[in-house]
């Protein structure tokens, strides 16, 4: 039997402890991408927090399609700040909702324009 068949069955509180516990290095041979599925959302919101502060790419590129669009979201400012180097921010456009999407577009056309404006300026 596979540990992964257990998850399901066990409570958030004991997973949530797990998760901690593989967070903070102390239990090796599981992965935290597996619990996802199974942790509340109040959990995974701290998780998230912990994984950006500790810039874990990849675990933070398996989170995203179990977290709120909030949550997306603050990954996704993290990524744009460089708070977390090699993370691809355009992972997160597919989990946020069209008006962020939006925003997002009106900044990036905004931010295009005035670098351009900057550039003639230098010429």
């Amino acid at each position: 039997m596979k540990y992964t068949q257990l998850l399901p069955f066990m409570d958030r509180e004991e997973l949530n402890k797990i998760a901690q516990e593989i967070i903070n290095g102390e239990l090796k041979g599981v992965k935290l991408d597996r619990l996802f599925p199974f942790l509340g959302r109040e959990s995974l919101n701290e998780i998230v927090d912990q994984l950006i502060e500790k810039k874990d790419v990849e675990t933070l590129r398996h989170v995203i399609p179990f977290i709120s669009r909030q949550k997306v979201l603050d990954i996704y400012h993290a990524a744009e700040k460089g708070e977390i180097p090699d993370f691809d921010a355009s992972s997160c456009i597919p989990f946020l909702d069209s008006d962020k999407i939006k925003e997002i577009f009106r900044e990036l056309v905004k931010n295009a324009k005035e670098d351009l404006d900057d550039a003639d300026e230098d010429q």
